[in-house]
């Protein structure tokens, strides 16, 4: 795959780096797909020990992309349900199925997070084994689209 939107390095530490900082690495369906396929690289090579996920700038994500303008010409090319069971099925595909895999992912895995930390930035922070969190880090944790504290601290005290 030809990455757009992130920064894949292959090696022991393999190293997928989000790669849009003028929108503060705002997460675009293109940068989810490619993280995807970046990860399932690093797991099929047998040279790779540990993966690390970090953004590339000031900021670790902001979040899920809301309406740049890449992001909106990718909604018109490929395009975006607006309602009803297909937004429903887009989004638990592209945001939760996405973390879930990825939070299982047989090598161990870690964020380093420095500047903002958003909602869809914390999800896919959150699925990492481990979170390394820089002193200017900022964190704004969502528990609506996607609930990782059971897998966290185990359900009953999550309850």
């Amino acid at each position: 795959m030809d990455y757009q939107h992130i920064i894949y390095q292959p090696g022991k530490v393999a190293r997928v780096i989000l790669n849009r900082p003028e929108c503060y690495n705002a997460q675009s369906r293109l940068m989810r797909e490619e993280m995807d396929d970046a990860f399932a690289c690093a797991v099929a090579d047998d040279g790779v020990g540990v993966i690390v996920l970090s953004g590339e700038g000031k900021h670790f994500s902001s979040g899920h992309d809301l309406g740049t303008p890449d992001e909106m010409d990718d909604r018109k090319d490929r395009g975006y349900p607006v309602n009803g069971r297909g937004l429903y099925k887009y989004l638990r595909q592209l945001n939760m199925e996405n973390a879930i895999r990825w939070r299982n992912l047989p090598k161990p895995t870690i964020a380093m997070v420095q500047g903002y930390c958003i909602f869809g930035g914390w999800m896919i922070a959150s699925a990492m084994d481990i979170i390394f969190a820089a002193e200017d880090a900022l964190f704004l944790p969502s528990h609506s689209q996607y609930f990782p504290i059971p897998w966290d601290i185990g359900p009953r005290k999550a309850k």
